[in-house]
């Protein structure tokens, strides 16, 4: 007996993180700050309990200061937070402009739209465990240069705030692995679907605004991320490494959103100019004509030559104007930790030292 092979349009399954989101009865943004609470509430919990380290100490001076392993808990329970609702919110995403997605399409491509709004393929949830599996591996490694390095004892290790990090490096790891590989595999399957279905009507070029809406959400996704993830890197005292690590958080923005679009801008190209070769095929027709007096023809003539303009003043990128100037302002996002930390330096610096 032939064993079935799983069908990639209709047999798809719903990744943790969404059911979580689906079956949650806090809604969304309940949903996300109940994560965080949970990641960093417990990192809170062990710190108090064990005193390895405290939460804060008091200077002699009476002054407040924190150690750095809690700014570390506390960047990355928002890592955590953060890919656990950019993954759920993708998802709304496909679903959201699944019915945009498929006008854009010819009749075989409505079937992968739908799929690719239902989930992950069943043939990906062996390597989606596969890449879990590895990157927990790495947090696991990385414990163990914790415990090397810091500790020495396991059991030294369990009785501080390394106990946080055993349970959660793991799966912060695991889960970071999995979500490169989940938008390797999104990209490709749009990329696919835009190449193979896409139908480019050069009428009504406003249908494909969405592939703009697409590649928008997946940029800022990026700079979110992007942006969560300099909280490690930003120091007031180092601007220069802060903004390195900025521009390069915005080039992949670009990189993220450009991929989502230009192969829509490709096929609109050519779109263009196989209408331009055939315009000016029919043009080379009626020249002699219109020039030996033929009244029609040089009517014609006149016409095409505006419908040549028109065609060559078609825009080549699936970008509404709402899209470009969005897009404008998520760029910045990566600057943020940069202000916020030196904000944060500045009004230290008021409250607790008496500066201005």
């Amino acid at each position: 007996m032939s064993e079935t092979r799983p069908d990639p349009h209709t047999d798809r399954f719903t990744p943790i993180e969404s059911l979580l989101y689906r079956h949650s009865p806090l809604g969304f943004w309940g949903t996300t700050l109940a994560v965080f609470t949970v990641s960093f509430g417990s990192f809170l919990l062990i710190c108090q309990l064990t005193q390895r380290p405290a939460i804060y100490e008091i200077a002699a001076d009476g002054s407040i200061t924190f150690p750095s392993v809690v700014w570390i808990g506390f960047v990355l329970s928002m890592i955590l937070t953060t890919a656990l609702s950019l993954s759920e919110n993708g998802t709304r995403l496909w679903k959201a402009v699944e019915a945009d997605l498929i006008l854009t399409l010819d009749a075989g491509g409505e079937a992968a739209a739908q799929a690719l709004a239902a989930g992950v393929p069943v043939s990906w949830r062996g390597r989606y465990l596969g890449f879990f599996f590895a990157g927990a591996a790495a947090g696991l490694g990385f414990n163990v240069f914790m415990i090397v390095v810091n500790v020495g004892t396991f059991g030294l290790y369990i009785q501080s705030i390394g106990l946080w990090f055993l349970v959660f490096a793991p799966i912060l790891y695991g889960l970071g692995v999995r979500a490169g590989v989940d938008v390797a595999r999104e990209s490709g399957e749009l990329k696919r679907i835009v190449r193979e279905h896409l139908v480019v009507d050069l009428y009504h070029l406003d249908r494909l605004h969405v592939l703009g809406r697409i590649g928008l959400r997946a940029a800022l996704s990026w700079l979110l991320m992007a942006a969560v993830l300099l909280l490690f890197v930003v120091d007031p005292t180092q601007m220069l490494v802060g903004i390195v690590a900025v521009m390069i958080s915005i080039a992949g923005g670009l990189i993220v959103f450009t991929s989502a679009v230009r192969p829509a801008h490709d096929q609109i190209r050519a779109a263009k100019a196989a209408e331009l070769e055939r315009i000016h095929d029919r043009m080379a027709l009626l020249r002699e004509p219109a020039l030996a007096g033929d009244v029609e023809a040089a009517s014609a003539l006149a016409g095409l030559t505006d419908y040549e303009i028109w065609i060559e003043q078609r825009p080549e990128w699936p970008l509404s104007p709402t899209v470009a100037q969005h897009f404008a302002l998520y760029i910045l996002i990566p600057v943020l930790p940069i202000i916020a930390s030196y904000l944060f330096e500045k009004a230290a610096d008021l409250l607790l030292l008496g500066g201005s």
